[in-house]
């Protein structure tokens, strides 16, 4: 069942232009990390471990 959105904030003034400055630096300074496969590898373990135990916690 959807539940219909009415309250939608929208920003103004000079909390929108803190907000587009913030994005606009994360996006610059802080957009994403070098892929590496020991990361990408460690990652799909974690992930792994934790289907495992969905699976063994999902058959008791």
């Amino acid at each position: 069942m959807a539940i219909p959105v009415t309250n939608i904030p929208v920003l103004t003034g000079e909390v929108a232009e803190r907000f587009i400055e913030q994005c606009e630096y994360n996006a610059k300074h802080l957009a994403g990390s070098e892929w590496s496969q020991e990361k990408e590898d460690w990652f799909n373990g974690i992930m792994e471990r934790s289907l495992e135990f969905q699976r063994k916690m999902s058959q008791k």
